[in-house]
């Protein structure tokens, strides 16, 4: 299937395996039209490496898709660079819940029609978990009996953070934009999912 130009572009744009990429979305869209998409490119510098990560996000009439291409931390060093690939495809009515948080540089000069400096966007469709444990207490300062442990479980499967000053104001406007046809679209499959 031949992906939107578009698409090809920011993934070029990218700069990491977007072929490779390009492969994966067109393996797993099984010929469904593309909505919208956006592509997020995130290094990660140690001591000792540099680590690349590509995720594309692409939204469908029926699901949303992401495609993640990671460098393959197992390489021996002198050898060969290696990608790891991972795709899933989650069902919009699937999608529990999609937050979008926005930031504003000035707020007391706000008009309609204003851009946001950073975009937030959370997607949670419990593929996973995260626990936060803490020990309880009873207040006493001085005890010292054992009153077990509390937390909180959270499922929050991707949360994407995009910025102007960090990715410039394009990205945050594709992010925005993204994120609304998204929206729209998860609750469009809500909605046929109750008839």
């Amino acid at each position: 299937m031949a992906l939107p130009e578009v698409l090809v572009h920011d993934l070029q744009s990218a700069g990491y395996y977007p072929q490779l990429t390009q492969g994966i979305l067109a393996d797993s869209l099984f010929d469904e039209p593309v909505l919208a998409h956006f592509v997020h490119i995130d290094t990660h510098v140690d001591i000792e490496s540099i680590h690349r990560h590509v995720t594309a996000f692409v939204l469908t009439e029926t699901r949303l898709l992401l495609a993640h291409v990671d460098d393959d931390p197992n390489v021996a060093p002198g050898s060969k660079p290696r990608a790891v690939t991972s795709s899933e495809d989650i069902e919009l009515s699937r999608l529990g819940t999609v937050m979008v948080g926005r930031t504003f540089a000035d707020p007391a000069a706000y008009i309609p029609g204003d851009k946001p400096v950073e975009v937030s966007l959370t997607m949670s469709w419990g593929a996973s978990r995260r626990i936060e444990a803490f020990p309880e207490t009873c207040g006493d300062p001085d005890c010292t009996a054992d009153h077990g442990y509390g937390g909180s479980i959270f499922s929050e499967d991707v949360m994407l953070r995009v910025s102007a000053e960090a990715e410039g104001q394009s990205a945050v406007d594709r992010i925005a934009e993204f994120a609304g046809k998204l929206r729209a679209a998860v609750f469009h499959a809500r909605l046929r999912s109750r008839r």
